[in-house]
């Protein structure tokens, strides 16, 4: 049986609140619930704040910085704020993904224009620089080099492109359908990831070589019987995916083991606010003193 970490819940209304002990610890943003996004202690399971702007997208830096991605705006929260320091505008709308390039800071978001749909933000500020990546585009992730990788669809066909760093244009990669359905695309440390958003949920770690993708390994979550989950996210050892217990509504958030997998390790509680949840994602944001 996973550990439930109950959340003490904390009614407060007028705008976002955050515990003063919040800027100290690790922190896991859930968007979809709390009044618009949830803030917990990643280690103790708590709520520890609540930002009254939510998203439908979320990513983090290194240092902590927090993006969410709201149609047409990223709203950039510090680590443990309770209010933006930064919006940025998209040049289209219905953001639907963002990612952080760790050896830049630069923040790259799908979203939906007029041919380009995928905005780079040059140290997530200022005007970016537009990219049309060719496919149907998702979902987004950096590596540890800056090369860019977005998935959707090609028609029918799933889709994976890639941007190398430098260069000025998308390239098509050639992907194996069974990696499943495109989701969340994420640097683990070691390899890119690509999740699978149905049934049966698993993470596949690939390489790349020219325009083929291989395959390298998969994490598989045999206690995880959702029809289909949102974005997860990885930190180190540990991987965080918010599902739906019954229907398509993501009202649970669970932690297992990374790169095993198997059984779910920890199941957070929300309290009284756990009915009202549509999580649409979640990151981790560390306290930028490590």
């Amino acid at each position: 049986m996973p550990q439930s970490r109950a959340i003490a819940t904390r009614t407060q209304r007028g705008g976002s609140w955050m515990l003063p002990k919040a800027k100290g610890q690790d922190l896991l943003y859930a968007p979809g619930g709390c009044g618009g996004t949830c803030v917990l202690s990643a280690s103790a399971g708590d709520l520890v704040g609540s930002l009254n702007e939510a998203g439908d997208a979320v990513c983090s830096d290194k240092v902590g910085n927090v993006f969410l991605v709201q149609n047409n705006d990223v709203l950039e929260y510090p680590h443990g704020g309770s209010s933006p320091i930064a919006t940025l505008s998209l040049p289209g709308n219905e953001g639907s993904a963002c990612s952080v390039d760790p050896s830049t800071g630069d923040l790259a978001v799908v979203f939906k224009g007029s041919g380009d749909d995928v905005a780079v933000f040059p140290r997530a500020s200022g005007v970016p620089t537009l990219f049309g990546s060719q496919i149907d585009s998702l979902f987004c992730g950096f590596d540890q080099n800056g090369n860019l990788f977005v998935d959707g669809y090609s028609g029918e066909d799933y889709a994976l492109s890639m941007l190398p760093k430098g260069s000025a244009t998308f390239s098509m990669l050639s992907i194996n359908r069974s990696m499943g359905q495109p989701g969340q695309l994420q640097w683990d440390g070691k390899y890119m990831t690509y999740q699978n958003r149905i049934r049966p949920l698993q993470v596949s770690r690939f390489a790349v070589s020219g325009s083929t993708v291989s395959v390298v390994g998969a994490t598989k979550f045999g206690d995880l019987r959702s029809k289909h989950v949102v974005l997860s996210w990885i930190h180190g050892d540990r991987i965080f995916i918010p599902y739906p217990n019954h229907g398509v509504e993501a009202k649970q958030l669970g932690e297992w083991k990374y790169p095993k997998g198997g059984k779910q390790t920890t199941r957070f509680d929300f309290g009284s606010y756990q009915k009202t949840l549509i999580l649409q994602g979640v990151t981790y944001s560390a306290t930028g003193n490590k």
